[in-house]
């Protein structure tokens, strides 16, 4: 997305009534860290609500860090159960996909050492003029991450038998003449190109793009309270010198921390010097462990929520 062309409308949000928050050092969760790993934390009200906060900034220019994504190939499980699982020495797991409850699958984009471990998947919603089902073709967003140390926020989608990912200019209409437009591919779309990172992971909506806050929501198809509404977040992005952005905000917590908008969101991860940045899964999934200690307390009264598929921070020894 770093030449973006807009195919599409998209409405840029005004943020002047955005109050900023301070930001200090989490000594408890930078034990055991390497220098080029860091952890923030804040307590400051959010637009005069109760807000807390945390997140973590990696500077890929150390070449010890290692970044990878793992599944539950049909199973779920807790950020801190795939903590535990992984060898070597692990920095850190955060969850990432939307996912199906009925059968534990993701909804959105996993890649890992260059191979598709999940598609993005279409969506079944009901015809609000009719009685049928109609299968919608979403481009939601994706972090990647390249070879070269790099970082990539891209609308992908994965077409043809081999999954292949691709990457879209803006995203992709699903709506055409009131009616569901067919799958993305080279023929229903212009500029469409090959996007090759080595892990990424799905979510959406984009929140950041060119260092400005501008959330593709409705585009993406990510509406109702869920998303636009105040709750515990999950977010990504990356500064303009390739520092990896873990942002999890904490929710539910009612005159503790009541949680984020998506327009909050994207001033936060503005505030931080993101380039690009990008909403994952949040509410009772939002969860980032760091070195065998959680950040946040999660929404989920049973603690941790398990996921099928998380975002591994490793150092290489």
């Amino acid at each position: 997305m770093k030449k973006l062309l807009l195919l599409v409308t998209i409405v840029f949000v005004s943020f002047t009534g955005f109050a900023q928050v301070n930001w200090v050092p989490s000594p408890e969760h930078e034990q055991g860290l390497p220098t080029s790993v860091k952890v923030f934390t804040t307590s400051d009200s959010l637009d005069g609500k109760p807000f807390r906060a945390f997140y973590l900034e990696a500077d890929l220019k150390d070449p010890k860090l290692e970044i990878l994504t793992r599944v539950g190939n049909g199973k779920r499980f807790t950020p801190k159960q795939y903590y535990e699982q992984e060898p070597g020495n692990v920095l850190a797991v955060v969850n990432t996909t939307f996912f199906s409850f009925a059968d534990n699958s993701n909804l959105n984009l996993v890649i890992n050492d260059g191979k598709v471990l999940a598609p993005q998947a279409a969506v079944r919603r009901k015809n609000p003029k009719g009685a049928d089902t109609l299968t919608f073709y979403p481009t939601t967003g994706a972090i990647g991450f390249f070879r070269n140390r790099s970082i990539d926020v891209a609308w992908a989608y994965n077409v043809g038998k081999k999954k292949k990912t691709m990457e879209l200019a803006a995203p992709y209409a699903v709506n055409q003449d009131g009616q569901a437009a067919p799958a993305p591919s080279k023929k229903t779309v212009k500029g469409m190109k090959r996007w090759k990172p080595r892990v990424a992971v799905g979510g959406g909506p984009v929140l950041v793009q060119n260092g400005k806050a501008h959330v593709t929501a409705e585009e993406e198809m990510r509406g109702g309270a869920s998303f636009t509404g105040p709750n515990p977040r999950t977010v990504m992005g990356y500064t303009p010198d390739q520092k990896l952005i873990i942002l999890m905000v904490e929710g539910r917590n009612k005159g503790i921390a009541e949680g984020a908008s998506l327009d909050q969101l994207a001033q936060l991860m503005v505030s931080l010097d993101c380039q690009e940045a990008l909403n994952l899964d949040g509410g009772g999934s939002s969860a980032l462990y760091v070195k065998g200690k959680d950040t946040i307390k999660p929404s989920d009264k049973e603690g941790q929520r398990p996921v099928p598929a998380v975002l591994v921070l490793k150092y290489k020894e």
